[in-house]
């Protein structure tokens, strides 16, 4: 077989996810597949690479190939490789650990399985059959009664069974406590060959490439959002799904924004007075105060898709930014496909944003035109809007925070507003 076969059958079928499995497809293509023939094992990923062994793999089925890289793939989606590890982490218990948990989600279709599955299933045998599989002092304790309890074969599908519900973590714990029980760790079981007869190497392997990767998992949680949002879940990232909900925080701080935003628009103005004494040289020469104040133009949305709802919380959002003292002047655009008035409206805490009626289409070109026309007067401009509509040209950097009506709206369209420069975005809570 040529060098780079087993390169064109992944890819194929990471082609054929794309209609299948959306949500396998958007979390492979975070990682680059990478030849490494000097593995022991067919797969294995970290550091943002998924690494595989033509020598390893040009003898397996498109269904075993096809299975063995679902169970990488499962395992970057659980971020596995880049959580946070303890300290001088046993990378063989890392792996047994990610394996335990990946079969609670994936059962291979083939009869392939990863190095580390087929070791804890030669464990599970062992645990049926030995009287004191961790030594005499561990029987009938409640460490032997949970290797027994989660160390089994399902008689009817031959696959790992586990009872207890832990997390990656929890049975890293417990791996570890198995290692130094047994022949491995020296405990009391050493030398009976009562469990590691086993070649641990290529679990030992399959693990050398995770560490801590926060970049990584934050692109990872990206792809977990978006199948949220469009519902990309795919056959087999529905079995996923609350899994992965739970572990990504889909919360954003509103106020954390606005604060961002306030940052970089407020202009301090420095103001000589003589009845302030310099600290330097007291009276003898004028001191200062400054003065905190910006002016910002805050464009409303007033299209077809915006709902009464949203418009009224946009008012009261608007509403408070008002009272906050730092801000000098608020003059408000409001557009759908057009502006629905030649000048801004000042605001006051009497206005009344009823009054003004629009219910077109969306185009964000509009209100960005007028802001950067006018970026003298102003030091940075917010929108309102649902984020339905096609994405506006910016051809310069501009400070212009979107605040979306719904984190659903925000997570559909934060793709296209953080690509314009100087852009970012967040929604109400």
């Amino acid at each position: 077989m040529k060098k780079n076969d087993t390169e064109k059958r992944i890819n194929k079928i990471i082609k054929d996810w794309f209609v299948t499995e959306a949500l396998l497809f958007s979390a492979v293509t975070t990682h680059h597949t990478v030849l490494n023939d000097s593995l022991s094992v067919p797969l294995r990923t970290g550091n943002l690479c998924i690494e595989y062994s033509n020598t390893l793999t040009q003898n397996l089925s498109e269904a075993e190939l096809s299975d063995l890289l679902k169970i990488e793939v499962y395992r970057i989606l659980l971020k596995h490789p880049y959580t946070r590890q303890p300290h001088k982490a046993n990378p063989t218990a890392l792996l047994l650990a990610s394996d335990i948990v990946i079969s609670k989600f994936f059962v291979p279709s083939s009869k392939i399985e990863s190095a580390g599955l087929t070791f804890l299933k030669s464990l599970a045998w062992k645990f049926s059959t030995l009287d004191y599989p961790l030594g005499k002092k561990w029987a009938d304790t409640e460490e032997l009664k949970f290797f027994q309890r989660n160390l089994q074969i399902d008689r009817t599908t031959g696959q790992l069974k586990t009872v207890d519900d832990l997390t990656f973590e929890e049975w890293y714990k417990k791996i570890i406590f198995l290692i130094r029980e047994t022949s491995a760790g020296g405990g009391e079981a050493a030398g009976q060959g009562a469990l590691f007869d086993y070649d641990l190497s290529a679990i030992t392997e399959s693990s050398e490439l995770w560490k801590e990767d926060e970049n990584a998992a934050n692109q990872i949680n990206d792809k977990i959002k978006k199948a949220e949002i469009e519902q990309g879940w795919g056959k087999s990232g529905g079995n996923l799904q609350r899994e992965l909900q739970g572990d990504v925080d889909f919360s954003f701080d509103y106020r954390r924004a606005l604060s961002h935003f306030r940052a970089n628009i407020v202009s301090a103005e420095r103001h000589l007075t003589r009845m302030k004494p310099s600290r330097r040289y007291g009276f003898k020469a004028m001191g200062s105060r400054y003065e905190r104040k910006a002016d910002i133009l805050i464009a409303v949305d007033v299209s077809g898709s915006i709902t009464d709802e949203s418009f009224n919380r946009f008012y009261h959002a608007i509403k408070n930014f008002f009272f906050l003292k730092i801000i000098e002047k608020i003059d408000l655009i409001f557009f759908d496909v057009n502006l629905k008035k030649t000048e801004p409206v000042k605001f006051t805490s009497k206005l009344n944003l009823q009054e003004i009626t629009g219910r077109g289409g969306t185009n964000f070109q509009v209100p960005l035109d007028y802001f950067l026309e006018r970026r003298s007067q102003y030091d940075g401009m917010i929108i309102f809007t649902d984020g339905e509509g096609a994405a506006p040209k910016l051809d310069v950097s501009a400070t212009i925070l979107w605040i979306l009506d719904s984190r659903q709206a925000y997570e559909k369209s934060r793709w296209w507003i953080e690509g314009l420069a100087g852009n970012y975005a967040t929604f109400l809570p």
